[in-house]
Parts: C-alpha cells; structure tokens; sequence
C-alpha cells in the first residue's frame, strides 16, 4: 500500500527533476542570445537567424517538458500542498523563454541594420546581459539544491535578489544614457526594447526565486 505521504514525496522529486529540466533549456536558450550579443562585439553577419531558429526548437522541447509537470500536478490533485506554487514556477519558466526569444530578434534586427553602437553602449548591455545568465544559473542551482538542501537553496535565492537589485539599477542608467544621446531615435527605440526585456527576464528569474523560497520552507 502506497500512503499518501510517499505518494507526496515521489512526485515532489519527479516535479523538482521537470522543473531541473525546464532550467536547463532555460539556460541553454540564454547561450544561444549570448552568442548574438558577442557578435554586436566580434562582426559576424552569420549570426542571428540560425540562433533564433534553434531557441525556437528549445521552445517545442521546453513546451513538452511543461506539458508533462502540469500533467504530474493535475494527477496529484490535492495531496500536494505546494500544487498551485509549481503552477506559477511553470508560468515563469515559459515567460522566460519568451523574454528570451524576444531579444534574440531585436538583437539580428540590429545586427542587419548594420547599426554602429558606441563603446558605452555595448558594454552596458553586456553587462546587463552577463548578469541576467548569472541569474539564470543561480536559479537553476536553486532548484537543483531543492531536493536535499533548502538552506542552499536558500542562498541562492538570495544571491538572486542582489543580482536583480544591480541589473535594475544599471539598466535604469543605460536607459537614460541613451535618452539623452545624439543616436538615432529608431536605433535608442530598438536597444531599448533589448534592455528592456533583458531587466524583465531577471525580474523574471527573480520571481521564480521567490516561488522556489516558498518551496522551500
């Protein structure tokens, strides 16, 4: 006979291992934009649509993974007392990838506009950048530390937090450079969309964060 107690636990560790999986295509998505956001640096006219072509392909395989923890919390019903906190970190999983998709385009409009970026520019997007994957990592080892130690789990949480915290700032300041800049107003409206879908994909990791918190108390 299978008490429910176990029955909880068992499918804890089998929604923990999907929601391990959706980080990783999460993360594997991310180095396909980073790849796009070095060639503003390294010129590179092959880059752009191949990458977004394959963090399309990502998509289809993160959509199936979805699938199938909606359909393991829809099978528990009400023994899993955390149910509705998975349903939101589902929710988060597939914004992000949306969020990063989303830069992945503006960034190849970009690169066929042949737009000249000055130095301060690309360097604050690249950083932004590097500190959204940085995010992205923390929160996947979040969410791998789940299973057998909360208070790691925990520390990663909060590691998130202050990554959220500088990404906001230096996104704010980047914004307002180019506000008041001499570049072109359509080349200031298309890096504005790049940075800011950039701070909405780590106030994104920021808010699963906080889920796998609650998770883990």
């Amino acid at each position: 006979m299978v008490f429910p107690l176990e029955t909880e636990d068992r499918t804890m560790r089998k929604l923990l291992m999907l929601c391990q999986d959706n980080t990783r295509i999460v993360v594997e998505a991310y180095r396909k934009c980073l790849v796009i956001f070095d060639s503003l640096i390294k010129e590179d006219s092959k880059i752009g649509l191949p990458q977004i072509e394959e963090i399309k392909k990502i998509g289809v395989e993160a959509t199936k993974l979805r699938g199938n923890l909606i359909h393991e919390l829809n099978e528990v019903g009400g023994i899993l007392t955390n149910r509705d906190d998975f349903l939101r970190l589902v929710g988060c999983f597939s914004e992000m990838l949306d969020y990063i998709e989303g830069i992945a385009v503006f960034l190849t409009e970009i690169k066929s506009r042949e737009m000249i970026i000055n130095k301060k520019t690309v360097e604050g997007i690249m950083e932004i950048a590097d500190l959204s994957f940085d995010s992205q990592l923390k929160l996947r080892d979040a969410i791998m530390s789940l299973g057998f130690n909360s208070e790691k789990s925990l520390g990663f949480a909060k590691e998130i937090d202050d990554i959220e915290q500088k990404a906001d700032s230096l996104s704010l300041q980047l914004d307002l450079y180019l506000l008041t800049s001499k570049i072109e107003i359509l080349n200031i409206l298309l890096l504005r969309e790049v940075i800011k879908r950039l701070e909405n994909l780590v106030n994104k990791v920021k808010e699963a964060s906080d889920i796998v918190r609650i998770i883990a108390l």
